[in-house]
């Protein structure tokens, strides 16, 4: 073997552990930041303070002009100081076209790279994570965080940053100015704005608590919507849509609750705002009348600081929802921090640990694992010991069987050789140790020892991928991986390679004659999760060929081929024994199908945590103990079936062939599908609608009127009383500027500054209440939008979630994160845009109303803003969704493999996990000429405001000189057009957030409108429930997925009795399962039709067709909540002992009460803490729960050990009388009773019969039998 050495894990070298972070959490993505992006950043910066800080130039430029305008200057010298001060103004606009623009793009490039690479770096810590930590963390809450979570920081340090820089630049210079100009009636005015500061640093604090237990709960929310849309089979068959999305709503519930403190925190944000914002009025113009009257400052010195201090508060104000929304990001951050910088215990990135040989060496010598005193609890269940003083050795180059009762520790025994967890070790004197050649499993590099095992667990997961990527994943760690990137100098070599140790590791598996029948044989594309086409048995073979690839010295086979027939199973174990000979080869097999293991060198059988006995098969039968009493339960079946087959040639054919006749529909004319059956046949459409986008989100909020009129009245009032705040304007430069009275002066500035303090009062409630029900309006629609996005994916086809777009991983996020871009968007900044709406209409009204002359030739262009503003929105919101659609895939593929995140440990793919992100990021570039259209059309819109201001001076002196205007309505006219103006351009800093809304809301219509292909069709005839008896008619069915070329099913004729027993059975991959998924109506056939009582059951409505239907599948699917919730799933009011009769008859009783808290004890994640067995049974008792009147068992018992089987098979049979059952089953003990049994193979029954029947046949079904022997 070679001694132990120390190399450094050069395949984990490229990504290091990061240094702990001790900054502001906000500041932490900017640590991804490389010298590109700092330099994109700087652009950025500059140009964001260019175009905020010159915004500050125009109150100079306001103030030269109102102190010639009011000094009554000669009308050929107001004109030239006018033209001059308009032309600067022009020249801003102009400036602002090009650097507004600019800025925006840089921020939102920017931002996108660093998030993407914090995105990265957080799916590389999650998947360096030990299992304890995904106890707690599921693949849908990872889903969410990359998608969602990360997308509110990437807004955060992107477009709204890029607004806070520039309004913060404006604050500065507008301050600066204003100390410059006029000191004393500046440090007055200047008050309110560190006043401003401190409030919002409080609210902040406050916010932050208010967001921490919210976060929470959203990633636990994921988590259930990931298990949902992953089950999609399990959740249609037993009609949970409406149970499991009201267990959805609940987590809304609690998130909309936790969000109320958040909408009183927003209240109170937007309240303190405005308050400052028109204190500066009353300030200003109190203090500025002394000032006039004592001659430190003219009338035009005064606006001019008036006006800088008031763009000081006013940035605040703009930028307030973007601020808010960069404090929520702080929060989120937090929580990817944490996960990013979690230590594991476990963790495979570490260079630490012996490597006892390399490929290269010698492998003749066979390695020995043995387990010394080892004791172990899951985290999760601490009291209850798994293994309890648990000693054994699986001995070199041998295979071991390991079996018992289901729960009793095998699956433990594989789950801490592969290090997911380490064994207890409470008794200093004798630790509980796992030594591998005689070293310390602790003491070995983990990446290094899982590269010696194969491991293939009983409900294997697959990856999208082709099956020629899928088997080659099991190379990943060793010598022959294939490179990632195509651009490596060795990838057509390895990969030359790779395809010759595939294709022989599918010939060990028995896979590769239904490999190469596939339409691109190995480059077959297959769908990861749980939802692809191949069956159990098919998947559990490539799996097979997954771990044989890499020359494992160690095979750890867990229920690993408990998906096949017996007959392919007997070939693939004679495989495997075949290279354990040739290679030396360790291997763990754990099993519950004895026949498997009779071959076995050493036999351990383990019950309750503990080794009960040990031997070979031989031996342990002499000893007559527990393991001969398993023999002897599961041969008791077995025992009559090898007499048969010994003397079925003595039956009569004739006998035989009169009761195979009986199942046939011979002289059935060819059936023709109608336009409704042909329409089933197209995938689902989306439905043609006559209103607008805008019509059905404004149908939406409705919905929510109350919140939202109370908030909208709010909002606009307050835009409203900043119209009436441009009048006052008029009235205040008339009072102080044309009068020489010092007193009338004082007593003016005195006056209007109580009116703008009554004004402040009134807008600080009115912001207050509008930024609360705003706030909370948009929580609900959160809510709403999610349960509908929910409802409406739950009730598309099965066949939907099979293409890689729909997989459960992207559509997890995106219903999280397209529901976030609406609420986020109605309760942040539908206020400031109604506020901002109001200025603009009333400022507009108002300009009319007192000066028509001035005001209408400077609104006429307003429709040029209109046209950039939909500019500015259309081509963002195309923008927002080049970007989502690689984010919404990149989350998919991390769900994906979170979801499988044992197998990717068991592999050791983390690092090609993310070198697999990496390219598929590389190749998903957002068009960046969408982004600068849109940006364009935010330049063309802040440069307009400016424009709009030269028009006004310009056309307004010329009316003022001419005297058509007076001086208080020429400047009461003036203000509410710039206001106007102003207000506009401010609208257009919210148009990217606009634009993730719609794009948002698009994404949830589609969802909503598209038609299932599986629906109900128009019916004249009723359907009672109370009559059903359970016959079921296939003619002339053919079923052919879309992803495969070759019909699944072909021409099936067949009559299924009511009341009677039938069973399938024949090579897997045959076609049986796909049987059962059209009586589930999963699928529905492209030719022919399925009756149940001589009804098509295309007519009975689904809801109520699948009411008589209770389904058991291979995966058993438990979701997250108590075991009660999981029995009942969705059937209500359920007396309590029918739900124990259901679970004793199932095998599960026992253990249930067994628990703390009985049938309240949660189940965990996903039931991950209980064995497979005692999963299923779960199952099973919820199925007989159902009391269905067609009863479907695909593999039902498969996951079960021989005594639970013959209980929870004795309680099926029990459970079949009086309805239809049909049965899938390799064990075919478990079929004999079967009033018919078809054996299925290549998508035709070839032979139907009884039991007997079969028998005297002697073929295919014999066939089958003496495999099992």
């Amino acid at each position: 073997m070679g001694d132990a050495t120390n190399e450094n894990n050069s395949h984990l070298a490229h990504v290091p552990r990061r240094s702990k972070y001790t900054g502001h959490p906000y500041f932490y993505v900017f640590t991804y930041a490389d010298r590109t992006d700092w330099l994109i950043y700087a652009v950025g910066f500059v140009a964001a303070a260019i175009s905020g800080g010159i915004f500050p130039v125009l109150d100079l430029v306001y103030g030269y002009w109102t102190n010639a305008v009011v000094a009554n200057e000669s009308a050929s010298q107001l004109r030239s100081t006018t033209n001059t001060m308009a032309g600067v103004c022009v020249a801003i606009g102009v400036l602002q076209l090009t650097i507004a623009p600019l800025f925006l793009c840089c921020f939102m490039i920017a931002s996108g790279r660093i998030t993407n690479k914090m995105r990265r770096a957080y799916l590389n810590a999650i998947l360096l994570q030990d299992a304890e930590f995904f106890e707690q963390v599921g693949a849908g809450e990872v889903g969410t965080r990359m998608l969602k979570d990360i997308g509110t920081i990437k807004a955060a340090t992107g477009d709204k940053l890029g607004f806070v820089c520039s309004a913060f630049t404006t604050l500065v210079v507008a301050v600066i100015m204003a100390f410059c100009r006029a000191p004393r009636l500046a440090g007055v005015s200047f008050g309110v704005v560190p006043l401003t500061l401190i409030l919002f640093v409080g609210i902040g604090y406050l916010s932050l608590a208010a967001d921490s237990r919210l976060l929470e709960v959203t990633g636990q929310a994921g988590t259930l919507l990931e298990q949902i849309l992953s089950s999609i089979r399990v959740v249609q068959s037993f009609a949970a849509e409406s149970f499991l999305a009201r267990k959805y709503g609940i987590y809304l519930l609690q998130i909309q609750k936790f969000g109320a403190k958040r909408s009183l925190v927003r209240g109170l944000e937007f309240g303190t705002i405005y308050c400052i914002l028109n204190l500066t009025y009353s300030v200003c113009f109190w203090y500025g009348s002394k000032l006039v009257v004592s001659d430190e400052v003219g009338v035009g010195l005064m606006f001019t600081v008036f006006w800088n201090m008031f763009n000081a508060v006013f940035s605040i104000a703009t930028i307030l929802p973007h601020i808010s929304a960069i404090r929520d990001s702080v929060s989120t951050s937090e929580k990817i921090i944490a996960d990013i910088e979690r230590i594991p215990t476990i963790g495979v990135s570490s260079t630490d640990g012996a490597k006892l040989w390399s490929r290269s060496d010698d492998k003749s010598t066979p390695v020995e694992v043995e387990y010394r005193n080892v004791t172990f609890s899951y985290p999760s269940r601490p009291n209850h010991k798994s293994l309890d003083d648990v000693s054994l050795k699986l001995e070199p180059g041998a295979v071991t069987a390991v079996v018992g009762a289901s729960g009793s520790g095998k699956s433990t025994l594989a789950s801490l050789l592969l290090r997911y967890y380490d064994p207890v070790r409470s008794d200093a004197s004798a630790p509980g140790r796992i030594l591998v050649a005689g070293h310390d499993l602790g003491s070995l590099s983990l990446s290094w020892i899982r590269s010696q095992i194969g491991y293939v667990a009983q409900d294997p997961q697959l990856f999208t991928a082709s099956i020629f990527d899928n088997v080659a994943y099991g190379l990943s760690g060793t010598p022959w991986q294939v490179p990632t990137s195509p651009s490596d100098p060795n990838y057509e070599s390895r990969l030359s390679e790779a395809q010759v140790l595939v294709e022989r590791a599918l010939k060990q598996a028995q896979a590769w004659e239904f490999v190469r029948k596939l339409p691109e044989g190995l480059e077959t594309r297959i769908s990861g999760g749980r939802t692809d086409l191949l069956s159990g048995g098919q998947k559990q073979r490539i799996a097979v060929a997954r771990a044989l690839v890499r020359k494992p010295r160690i095979l750890v086979l867990d229920e690993g081929t408990s998906a096949l027939d017996s007959e392919t199973e007997q070939r693939l174990m004679l495989s495997i024994h075949e290279e354990q000979k040739q290679t030396g080869m360790t291997t763990m097999l754990i099993a519950h199908r004895l026949s498997s293991i009779q071959n076995a060198d050493q036999i351990i059988v383990m019950s309750n945590g503990r080794v009960t006995e040990q031997g070979t098969y031989q031996e342990l039968m002499i000893s007559d103990g527990v393991f001969k009493s398993l023999v002897r339960h599961q041969a008791t079946n077995g025992r009559d079936t090898h007499s048969q087959v010994q003397h079925s040639n003595q039956l009569p054919i004739k006998e035989m062939r009169s009761r195979e006749s009986n199942t046939s529909l011979p002289g059935l004319a060819t059936y023709k599908t109608d336009s409704e059956v042909a329409e089933s046949m197209e995938r689902g459409q989306l439905r043609e609608t006559s209103r607008a986008l805008a019509s059905r989100f404004f149908r939406l909020i409705w919905g929510f009127k109350k919140w939202l009129i109370v908030g909208t009245l709010a909002s606009f009032c307050v835009g409203a009383a900043f119209t009436i705040v441009a009048w006052l304007i008029g009235f205040v430069v008339k009072g102080l500027g044309t009068s020489d009275d010092d007193q009338h002066v004082l007593s003016q500035g005195r006056y209007w500054s109580m009116w703008f303090l009554v004004l402040a009062i009134i807008t600080t409630i009115l912001s207050g209440v509008s930024g609360f029900f705003f706030s909370s309006g948009g929580d609900r629609i959160d809510r709403q939008l999610q349960l509908t996005s929910l409802h409406a994916i739950l009730q598309q086809e099965v066949g939907f979630f099979d293409n890689e777009e729909n997989a459960p991983g992207a559509l997890t996020a995106a219903v999280a994160s397209c529901a976030g871009n609406v609420s986020s968007a109605v309760g942040l900044i539908w206020p400031q845009v109604i506020v901002s709406c109001a200025d603009f209409i009333g400022g507009i009204i108002l300009s009319l109303v007192l000066s028509w002359k001035l005001a209408l030739p400077c609104i006429a262009p307003i429709p040029f803003l209109l046209a950039a503003a939909y500019y500015n929105v259309a081509y963002l919101e195309r923008y927002e969704h080049d970007v989502q659609k690689p984010l919404e895939e990149a989350s998919a593929f991390a769900s994906e493999h979170v979801d499988a995140i044992k197998t990717v440990a068991a592999y050791g793919r983390e690092t090609s996990v993310i070198e697999q992100y990496d390219l598929s990021a590389s190749r998903n570039i957002a068009n960046l000429r969408h982004l600068l259209i849109g940006a364009i059309g935010f330049g063309v819109g802040v440069g307009f405001s400016l424009v709009l201001c030269a028009i006004v001076m310009w056309w307004g002196v010329e009316l003022f000189v001419t005297h058509r205007i007076t001086l208080a309505r020429f400047f009461s006219t003036f203000e509410a057009i710039l206001i106007a103006g102003f207000t506009a351009s401010r609208i257009f800093t919210f148009v990217p957030d606009l634009a993730r809304m719609m794009h948002g809301f698009r994404r949830v219509c589609s969802w909503e409108d598209r038609e299932p292909q599986i629906a109900s069709l128009a019916s004249g005839r009723s359907f009672q429930t109370g009559d059903v008896k359970g016959t079921i008619t296939f003619k002339e069915c053919t079923l052919k997925y879309e992803s495969r070329p070759q019909p699944a099913i072909e021409n099936l004729n067949l009559v299924i009795p009511a009341g009677n027993s039938v069973a399938f059975c024949g090579p897997s991959g045959g076609g049986k399962s796909s049987i059962i998924s059209l009586i589930s109506r999963f699928y529905d056939p492209i030719f022919g039709t399925i009756s149940l009582d001589n009804q098509d059951i295309r007519s009975i409505p689904l809801d109520q067709y699948r009411s008589q239907i209770a389904l058991v599948s291979q995966n058993a699917i438990l979701y997250e909540g108590t075991f009660g919730e999981n029995i009942t799933l969705g059937q209500d009011c359920i007396p309590q002992e029918v739900v124990e009769r259901a679970c004793r008859d199932a095998s599960i009783l026992d253990f249930i009460l067994s628990l703390p808290q009985g049938f309240d004890t949660p189940v965990g994640f996903k039931g991950s803490q209980m064995s497979g067995g005692q999963r299923q049974r779960i199952c099973i008792a919820r199925a007989l729960l159902r009391d269905p009147k067609i009863l479907l068992l695909d593999e039902a018992t498969s996951a079960l050990d021989t005594e639970s089987e013959r209980s929870v098979q004795q309680a099926l049979e029990q459970a079949s009388k009086g309805r239809t059952t049909i049965t899938i089953a390799h064990r075919l003990s478990t079929i004999r009773g079967a009033d018919m049994i078809h054996v299925v193979e290549d998508g035709r029954i070839i032979e139907s019969g009884t039991h007997e029947t079969l028998l005297a046949l002697g073929g295919r079904y014999v066939d089958l039998i003496r495999s099992q022997l």
